[in-house]
């Protein structure tokens, strides 16, 4: 269903589990790969504009277009902020097209608006930013491509919110589960969050074993081969 602009209206979407901040990009891309779910984890050229700081939330998306006609994004970039009204610690992400991905549509003005009046947890872009020494200072989190000062006027229109969009070479749909750290990002699929966390968990316990078998003595490579069979298969 649309609207009469061609837009798909605001949809209610499931909040971001409590306990996911507790795991790290590296766990959460190892337990995304064991259950077969790969092209998860954004490229490694999207960074965070605050290094060491993590992030979690549900993503809300945006697509842009250029435009070869004075256009505008405005609207529609409007009723992605109302949309995140509709999820827990929403996060916006942007798909820019190709050939402007080095300007910007969000600085400090957008980021305190998404913050103050919609409660947005962050931004991931699949383009530029700018505005950094302000966003720091707010401690708004932006996971960017680039940085840089030109904004696009007219350069630029809105294409569609909440429908999926492709960022960071993943395909993100409205309601996946978004967790960043210095690593990088995860995209987790909507209502796949606890098969993974269960992966994480048990991950995270076989690590525990192997630590803790090598500190009482137990040779590595015994360890391993016994705990992780996997890392040595086609051996003999």
């Amino acid at each position: 269903m649309v609207d009469d602009h061609g837009l798909r209206p605001i949809q209610k979407l499931g909040a971001t589990p409590t306990g996911v901040t507790e795991y790290s990009t590296a766990t959460l891309s190892d337990a995304l790969q064991k259950l077969g779910m790969r092209n998860r984890v954004l490229d490694a050229g999207l960074r965070p504009l605050l290094p060491f700081t993590k992030m979690a939330g549900t993503a809300v998306t945006l697509k842009l277009a250029a435009s070869e006609e004075p256009a505008s994004y405005g609207r529609v970039m409007a009723l992605a902020f109302e949309a995140g009204k509709e999820v827990a610690a929403p996060i916006l992400v942007i798909e820019f097209p190709k050939d402007l991905v080095g300007a910007t549509v969000i600085g400090s003005g957008g980021a305190h608006v998404m913050r103050d009046q919609y409660g947005f947890a962050g931004c991931v872009l699949e383009g530029a930013l700018r505005d950094t020494d302000d966003l720091k200072r707010m401690r708004f989190q932006v996971y960017h491509r680039f940085i840089h000062p030109e904004y696009v006027f007219g350069l630029m229109k809105g294409v569609s919110f909440q429908e999926p969009v492709l960022v960071g070479g993943v395909r993100i749909s409205p309601g996946d589960i978004l967790v960043g750290d210095n690593d990088g990002m995860v995209a987790i699929p909507s209502g796949e969050l606890g098969r993974v966390i269960e992966a994480a968990d048990a991950i995270l316990e076989q690590e525990r074993r192997i630590l803790s078998e090598i500190a009482g003595g137990r040779p590595y490579l015994d360890v391993a081969r016994e705990q992780q069979p996997e890392a040595f298969q086609g051996e003999r």
